[in-house]
């Protein structure tokens, strides 16, 4: 087995249950230097239940079964993990500890996420193994630099688009989760044809090297979730984690919208759960739950802040970070009209994609991350064939922090007038400006002069802006592109 890659372990009972997914079956996992976790297991339909595996380090592991079911229990396997040849897989996400409001891979690889909200990804393709949708979409969106894709679990309907109004409508869905309908499911018995599908999602994204942002449960999408804290409640939470938890590009969100559920215990007691049921240490958040967040409550059970804010992109960040030392991410800001214009929309807020950009911008330059909206892409309403324009920009976004040691630098708009500014002081600065303006830059502790170049977000132009040391300069961005944004980067060292 590969380092970091999931390997499914089958076995077989012939006994009969009256509920097969009642059936509790684990494995305890042994790996090199007195490694050792639990995993939980899953009924996978015809007599098999199956463990999902990944190991972490090159070596013999073994696998031992446990379940009370006996011809489920004390089964063993043995396998070998060798290295992992895949480029695009580093591992499971983590929070930098040395650069605390950053991430990195278990491989010391840098991550500068790049998120893309599609909800209803998993509702491609329902019944074609061979994903003839998703597959394209995927790598299309992969090639426009986004490397995090924000996802429900489960969801069914958007009440502003209710129902199938058309062929690219997938609310709601051709499959349910559990048996029986939404108006009737069956909470204790799962449809394994929809969680097979979903397996194959949560693998293309894998294959891609693209982080599942798994939203477990959502509030506004009429979906009839199961009694709050009841046994099928659990049930859910131990399905989903037995399935998924083994994929190191897996990160859990709690629910999307959680602050529609007022029951703050509640909320607290599932990320527990989470917790306790993972074995791998997948990262953990909650999205828009600003009560949890700035009361403190969050802060020593999850990893990282995902916000909804829809003002004050740069300054709401910068409120974060101050607040708490983690990553903060707005993965919910604004959302791009449809090809045809303002007018071309099915979630009747919309922007256009240059807003969209300049948005990210004032996020990234105060040292968070941003996840981008397409209005045909995000919720129920598919159209994968759709190229926007912000998926040009968002490229350029990513690409131009990924020349940069961004991990290293903190906002310091105070070096600036009246504009945004992210500096390793005396090494790295970068300068944002919603439209050109002349601006006054100061700079301290360099050993050298800096070279410096502005930078058009819209085409990815480079314009040199020449050397600069010392002191406190005024600059002009060019202004022959129009009314638009610039950058400003100046470095004692330039990048590839």
């Amino acid at each position: 087995m590969p380092r970091w890659r999931p390997h499914i372990f089958p076995f077989r009972s012939f006994a009969k249950h009256e509920n097969s997914f009642a059936v509790t079956f684990s494995g305890v996992v042994k790996g090199p230097d007195g490694r050792r976790f639990s995993t939980l297991g899953f009924f996978d339909g015809s007599g098999f239940w199956k463990l999902r595996v990944s190991a972490n380090v090159v070596g013999e592991w073994s696998v031992r079964t446990r379940s009370d079911d006996p011809q489920l229990d004390g089964k063993t396997v043995e396998f070998l993990c060798v290295p992992n040849e895949d480029p695009k897989v580093h591992g499971g996400l983590l929070v930098d500890l040395d650069h605390p409001y950053h991430f990195v891979f278990e491989d010391g690889t840098r991550y500068f996420l790049m998120g893309y909200e599609c909800d209803w990804l998993w509702a491609l393709d329902m019944g074609d193994l061979s994903l003839p949708t998703l597959n394209p979409f995927l790598d299309k969106i992969a090639a426009h630099g986004f490397n995090h894709i924000l996802l429900n679990v489960y969801a069914h309907d958007c009440p502003w688009r209710e129902g199938r109004t058309g062929n690219d409508d997938y609310g709601p869905p051709a499959m349910h989760a559990w048996e029986g309908s939404n108006e009737e499911p069956v909470h204790n018995r799962f449809n394994l044809a929809y969680w097979q599908h979903y397996d194959r999602v949560i693998d293309a994204l894998y294959r891609r090297g693209i982080i599942a942002h798994l939203m477990i449960k959502v509030y506004n999408k009429m979906v009839n979730w199961p009694e709050k804290a009841s046994r099928e409640d659990d049930l859910y939470f131990r399905w989903v984690i037995a399935r998924y938890a083994a994929y190191p590009n897996v990160v859990w969100d709690l629910t999307k919208e959680g602050w529609r559920d007022k029951d703050l215990e509640y909320k607290l007691s599932r990320i527990r759960l989470i917790r306790r049921l993972d074995p791998y240490r997948r990262l953990v958040t909650v999205h828009d739950d600003d009560a949890g967040y700035e009361s403190g409550e969050y802060d020593q059970l999850l990893d990282f802040r995902a916000d909804q804010q829809h003002s004050d992109w740069h300054e709401t960040i910068l409120s974060q970070r101050r607040r708490h030392r983690w990553p903060a991410a707005n993965v919910e800001f604004g959302y791009e009209h449809g090809l045809r214009g303002v007018d071309d929309w099915t979630y009747r807020v919309v922007q256009p994609p240059e807003e969209v950009c300049r948005r990210a911008w004032e996020i990234c330059t105060a040292g968070g991350y941003a996840a981008y909206y397409y209005t045909y892409t995000a919720w129920d309403v598919v159209r994968p064939d759709d190229t926007p324009l912000g998926y040009t920009y968002f490229k350029h976004l990513r690409e131009y922090f990924e020349r940069i040691e961004y991990w290293l630098m903190e906002p310091h708009d105070e070096l600036v007038s009246e504009v945004y500014c992210l500096a390793d002081p005396g090494k790295e600065y970068v300068v944002f400006l919603n439209k050109p303006t002349r601006i006054t830059l100061k700079i301290e502790g360099a050993s050298g002069p800096l070279e410096a170049e502005w930078y058009l977000p819209f085409t990815g132009e480079r314009v040199p802006a020449g050397e600069l040391e010392n002191g406190t300069f005024e600059l002009t961005p060019p202004l022959s592109r129009g009314d638009t944004p610039v950058a400003l980067h100046a470095s004692l060292h330039t990048k590839g």
